[in-house]
């Protein structure tokens, strides 16, 4: 079982719910954090440190509530990032997950 989380209350409700489900199926949760670049239009200030930052403290505070409320599942987690420099030649895109 995925859940993708960002630390939003919409996200923390799906890790709920996925942990719930990978309780019953008995199945480890995966929790993961996705972050595209470049983020400057959005965020400016934002650099790649403070993005990094943001995605561990997401994953960590969702596992840290997951694992009170489930103490026996398996909880896993992935900060995925795009490569930070584009290739030499095109390719297609791979998610770094």
């Amino acid at each position: 079982m995925t859940a993708g989380v960002d630390g939003s209350s919409e996200s923390r409700a799906a890790g709920r719910w996925a942990a719930r489900e990978a309780t019953l199926r008995h199945v480890p949760l995966r929790l993961v954090h996705a972050v595209d670049w470049p983020l400057n239009p959005v965020f400016p200030s934002l650099g790649r440190q403070d993005v990094d930052r943001w995605a561990d403290r997401a994953l960590t505070d969702a596992t840290q509530e997951l694992r009170i409320r489930h103490p026996r599942l398996e909880i896993t987690t992935r900060a995925c990032r795009p490569d930070p420099q584009p290739p030499s030649r095109p390719r297609p895109p791979r998610p770094q997950c």
